[in-house]
Order: C-alpha cells, then sequence, then structure tokens
C-alpha cells in the first residue's frame, strides 16, 4: 500500500524554490493555503483539526466504509504528454509536449470532464493535492458530478516547455509563449482526449468540458469559454483580473482597507509613517539613505538603488492575497503584532500607531530590528544580505530572477499583461514611491537585456491585449464568477468596485445555459473578508457558499448539453477566427 506524502513535506519543498516574487510565486503560496499551510509550512489556525488530518491523506469525499488508503490505492496516477503545435496560427510545424495528469476513479457513465489549470508555474507540486486529496475543491466537484479530473500544465512551465528556461534562454524561444497560444493548446488536447479505461467518447464534440481556475487561470476559463465554445462548455472563474493594465498601483488599495477592517488600523498608519519617513530620507540625504538601507538588511546593502531597496520594503505585503494579514511567520500578523508592541512595557499601540507619540523614526527603528525581515528579502529575492550592522553580506537586490517560472511569468505579464504593481501614491500609501511605474517597467527590461523590441515591446502591450479578450467586458455564457473583498486581483475583475473600474450589477441566481448577460450585469459573488481564491479552500467557511452557486449552476447548465457531430477529419482544424483584432 502506498503512503501518502506529507504536506508538510511538500510545504518545505515549495519553499526550497521560493525566488524573486511575483504571481508565479505566489501560486506556490495558494497552493500551500489550500492545503490549509502558511507559508513557512506551519498549520493555518481556522483550518480545523480534523481537515489538517484528512488532508495528509490521498482519498475522495465519498463517504463509505473504504479505507482511505485503499481508495488510494486503487487508482495510481502518473505524468502524460502530448504532442502540440508551438505556433497553431501560423505555418510553423514545430511541437512541443504539454504535461498532464488524468484522474479516472470518481467517472461515471456519461459524467463531464473537468479540467484544472495549474497556470504560470510548474504543476508537479499540484497535481496530486488537486486530483487525489479529499479536501480538494477540484476532487470533490469532480468525483460529485461523476466525471474525468484533469490537471493541466501551462505551457513554457514545468515540463511543458520546447527548451529549457533560464537566465541563457534566448528572448526568441519566448515569441510563442501567450495566452492566445495557451488556450489553443487545451482546444487541441481536448479535441483529441480519450482514455483507454473508459468506454466513452470524451472529446467535447459528446461530453461536456469544464473549464475551473483561479487568478491567471481564471481569467483563461473565461477567455477560453468565449473563444472556443464549442470546446469549453462551462466554467469557473475565481478571482479574475481580466482587464489588463500597465499600472497596478491600486493592488496596494485593498490591502489597506482589509488591514483597518481585520483591525490592525494601528499599523497601516505606522507603516504609512514610515514610508513617508523613509522616502523623505531617500530623497534629502545620501549618507542617510546608505545609512539607513544597511540598517535595514545589514552591511553592504547601501550599494543598492533606492528602487531596489524599495522593493525590498515591499515584502512585508506579499503574503497578502493569499492568506491576508496571516501566513506564518512572516506575514502582516507577526510584522504588526512586533512592530505596535512597545518591547520596554508590552503595550500595545492606540488606534492611531505609534508614529503620531513616539515619531516615525521609532516606528522605522522598530521595523529594522525585526529578526525576521531580512531572511524574508534574502528569500523573495535570492540574495544574501546578512541583516547585521557587522557582517557584510552579499546584499544584491538587483539581481534577474532565475526561477524558470519566475522567467516565464515575467515574459508574459511584460509583453501582455502589465499588472505593474508600484506605489499606491495618496492617503493610503504603504509602499514606497521609489516602487514606480518605471521602475517596473526597468526590471522587465533588466530580465531581457537582449530582447529585441519587436518581440519585448517598450511597455506591455495591454491595448492589443484587451482589444483580443475584450477586458472589463467579456460576458461569455456558462461562466460563473468570484472574487474575495479584500482581494487585490479583484481591482481589474468585472467584480471591482474601484473607482475606475465600470459598474456592475452582480448577481448570484444562474442564467439560462448558453444566455450571455449584458456588459452591466454579471454572474458572480464577491466572498465577504476574503481574499484571492478563498472559494477554493475547503475549511473557508464563506467558500462553499461561493461553491454551491457554481456548482447548481452547473447542475441546470449540463441539463442542456447536446452532443455535436464531431471533428471529422481530426483534432488538427476549425481554430477560431475571433483573434483577429
Amino acid at each position: 500500500m502506498r503512503t501518502a506524502p506529507s504536506l508538510a513535506a511538500l510545504a518545505f519543498a515549495l519553499l526550497q524554490g521560493a525566488d524573486a516574487f511575483n504571481a508565479a510565486k505566489s501560486r506556490d503560496f495558494n497552493l500551500l493555503a489550500d492545503m490549509g499551510l502558511n507559508a513557512d509550512g506551519s498549520a493555518i489556525e481556522t483550518a480545523t483539526a480534523d481537515n489538517i488530518a484528512r488532508s495528509l491523506r490521498i482519498g475522495t469525499t465519498v463517504k463509505d466504509s473504504v479505507d482511505i488508503e485503499s481508495r488510494q490505492a486503487a487508482e495510481t496516477i502518473t505524468a502524460e504528454y502530448v504532442t502540440l503545435k508551438l505556433d497553431h496560427f501560423g505555418k510553423s510545424k514545430d511541437t512541443f509536449n504539454n504535461r498532464f495528469w488524468v484522474a479516472e476513479s470518481g467517472y461515471k457513465a456519461g459524467g463531464p470532464v473537468f479540467i484544472y489549470d495549474v497556470g504560470e508555474t510548474d504543476a508537479s507540486g499540484s497535481w496530486q493535492f488537486r486530483l487525489q486529496n479529499e479536501t480538494s475543491f477540484f476532487k470533490q466537484i469532480v468525483d460529485q458530478f461523476g466525471g474525468v479530473g484533469i490537471a493541466w500544465e501551462h505551457r513554457f512551465y514545468g515540463n511543458s516547455t520546447p527548451a529549457p528556461i533560464n537566465l541563457d534562454t534566448p528572448a526568441e524561444t519566448f515569441k510563442y509563449l501567450t495566452t492566445e497560444q495557451s488556450l489553443a493548446d487545451v482546444d487541441q488536447f481536448a479535441k483529441q482526449f480519450k482514455r483507454k479505461n473508459i468506454n466513452a467518447t470524451l472529446t467535447p464534440d459528446k461530453t461536456p468540458w469544464i473549464f475551473i481556475g483561479g487568478s491567471y487561470p481564471a481569467m483563461r476559463a473565461a477567455f477560453i469559454r468565449d473563444k472556443y465554445p464549442d470546446t469549453i462548455y462551462a466554467g469557473y472563474a475565481s478571482s479574475a483580473p481580466v482587464q489588463a493594465s500597465v499600472d497596478q498601483s491600486f493592488y496596494f488599495e485593498p490591502i489597506y482597507r482589509g488591514m483597518n477592517k481585520y483591525g490592525f488600523g494601528n499599523c497601516t498608519q505606522d507603516i504609512k509613517a514610515a514610508v513617508k519617513y523613509i522616502d523623505n530620507i531617500l530623497d534629502t540625504d545620501r549618507s542617510a539613505a546608505a545609512k539607513l538601507k544597511e540598517q535595514f538588511l545589514g552591511k553592504g546593502a547601501a550599494s543598492n538603488s533606492h528602487a531596489t531597496f524599495a522593493d525590498a520594503l515591499t515584502t512585508i505585503h506579499y503574503l497578502w492575497q493569499s492568506y491576508g494579514v496571516d501566513g506564518g511567520s512572516g506575514g502582516l500578523r507577526a510584522f504588526c503584532d512586533y512592530i505596535e508592541t512597545d518591547p520596554k512595557t508590552n503595550t500595545t499601540a492606540p488606534a492611531e500607531g505609534w508614529a503620531k507619540s513616539k515619531g516615525a523614526k521609532s516606528v522605522v527603528d522598530r521595523w529594522a530590528s525585526w529578526k525576521t525581515f531580512a531572511p524574508l528579502v534574502n528569500s523573495y529575492m535570492e540574495t544574501e544580505c546578512s541583516g547585521k550592522q557587522n557582517v557584510t553580506g552579499t546584499c544584491d537586490l538587483n539581481k534577474r530572477f532565475s526561477g524558470p517560472s519566475s522567467i516565464s511569468w515575467t515574459w508574459q505579464y511584460c509583453t501582455q499583461w502589465g499588472y505593474f504593481q508600484s506605489a499606491n501614491l495618496g492617503p493610503n500609501q504603504i509602499v514606497s514611491k521609489y516602487n514606480s511605474l518605471q521602475h517596473q517597467h526597468d526590471i522587465c527590461h533588466r530580465q531581457f537585456p537582449d530582447a529585441p523590441r519587436s518581440l519585448l515591446p517598450e511597455w506591455p502591450n495591454t491595448d492589443r491585449t484587451n482589444k483580443v479578450f475584450g477586458g472589463w467586458d467579456i460576458r461569455p455564457s456558462n461562466v460563473y464568477w468570484s472574487g474575495g473583498e479584500f482581494d487585490p486581483w479583484r481591482t481589474l475583475s468585472p467584480l471591482s468596485t474601484e473607482p475606475f473600474a465600470p459598474k456592475v450589477n452582480a448577481f448570484t441566481e444562474a442564467p439560462k445555459c448558453g444566455v450571455e448577460t449584458s456588459k452591466r450585469e454579471l454572474f458572480g459573488y464577491t466572498l465577504p473578508d476574503a481574499q484571492h481564491c478563498y472559494d477554493f479552500r475547503t475549511y473557508f467557511a464563506g467558500g462553499a457558499i461561493s461553491r454551491k452557486y457554481f456548482i447548481d449552476a452547473l447542475g441546470q447548465w449540463l441539463k442542456c448539453y447536446k452532443p455535436k457531430g464531431g471533428y471529422g477529419g481530426g483534432y488538427g482544424g476549425g481554430y477560431s477566427k475571433r483573434w483577429t483584432a
């Protein structure tokens, strides 16, 4: 009998791969959070002991007398590969192998095919949880509907690459790393999908396919239903920022609002005061600025630019989207508890924080003395700052991202999507102004210094992206949208309530199958007191409400599914022409 791997061991494996922060790394944190684990591998307190215990076993949600481990042993899942065109829209005959995993144990005759899009990361760390763990929402819904479950790896991530991805990979290799090409991959794959153990035609002409994803994969759930409606019958888009935007400085606004809502208003006031104080030092006093950098990061940090130092300061917010104020030893709760506790009296700061009474410098000094800070920066930014005044570290904050997933995702956001999370200048500013749009631009060109402008534009071509995909206004039928109240990515979702976003009326009664809503309406739900993709966490109480809206809708939509005539000459033709802008 096989023994299920420990989730704590998986957490350790993921954390060993920590690299410069971006969405590729945050997906690892989202996975850990879905498993009920903090970023440091410790158990999330809100996850019940029973859930955590069960998460260490592989099984199904079926309530019967069969031993969970026996059910696990009944299905052995291994990685599989499909050969796909590298360029679906041109004349190139080059191909690559795309990796995927399939669970068949829950299948019942006539059941749908569910595909979970892993997104912008190596899928080897998550497929098993998604497909086999009884606390996985994806497994639960696959089993509930008697379906086949697929974990899908995005092109140019993990083993689904046409060439090795590293710092030496030529820019020309990334020519075909686009969202358009990746959606066509799924279409081509679906049209040839079959299983030797299932006596049924599982291609979309005879079996409904359901696409489920969170964050970037949630965007893909909406896009693929829109572009390939004959392939994907329905979609679940959790936390989908479908509006491409160079400027995403407003990413930090939900963090500010959420911290205040959750009772950390004193901490937000002190972060604001500290950031303002630091920016003033960086503006006016070169010598003091050098000392400040070493105060925070140790001897050897002074040579870093103001902008890269600003990157380091921003790391305190990295876990918000996955954990809110929590996340373990590197989360905002730990940081704020340290900042807001007077070390001499052990008293907690009043609502206005300490800066008002003690001065902003006292907050800066306290922040710099937080022993977790330098290791946090080292982990996220692939550097070796000592954190000590008498020890010289190799503290280089200007390094290129070296992790393959980080490299690939950087290419995607620097070419198509933007999402430059610069400082939210204004009354709620909690990030240094030196984390500017220009600095984010420079990161793109630092990462790919030899890329020609024909491949890597000066700025991400977000206007074209929105023209191709529809941005705010995309409304494919048979798609459910969700988002968290304090999710920074909801700012660019149709569920956004930011001042610059279109006003949309969200409703939760499922539209009839095949019926698109108007641009001012949306079948969707915002989870109160939640962040990014929280409805995929089966231990988060509020998530069940959101999941039920989709499950009930899917039950209705599937009744309308009608098999089609088939693909005739094969899967290679019939691609959508709707890409033409």
